[in-house]
């Protein structure tokens, strides 16, 4: 099943853009896209803005594999003194509320 999501994945755009200072989730993210989100990450992180965007609004769903990568973007974010601005739809919001992200962020709720 992993392999066919991976195909099907492979042959449409790509699932998280970075540009200017704005990674932009493209769709759900299931388990099966941690890799290419933490990929992501890594490059929103390289860029020099000290105030990056993690724009997860076109995510209705977002797997709760998605937990651990959101925190160590958050912690990676903190030590290199970048502020993180979540924008996400209310359905998901919960995930930054289980991090106890929310409240330390300029969350933009859509």
């Amino acid at each position: 099943m992993a392999q066919a999501v991976r195909e099907k994945a492979a042959s449409l755009p790509e699932l998280f853009t970075v540009e200017k200072g704005v990674l932009r989730a493209h769709g759900d993210m299931y388990w099966e896209y941690l890799e290419e989100f933490e990929c992501a990450c890594r490059r929103l992180l390289e860029t020099r803005r000290t105030r990056v965007v993690v724009d997860l609004s076109s995510a209705n769903f977002i797997s709760s594999s998605f937990l651990g990568a959101l925190g160590n973007l958050v912690l990676k974010a903190s030590r290199l003194k970048k502020r993180i601005k979540p924008k996400v739809t209310l359905d998901v919001s919960w995930l930054f509320d289980i991090m106890g992200a929310g409240k330390n962020m300029d969350m933009e709720v859509v």
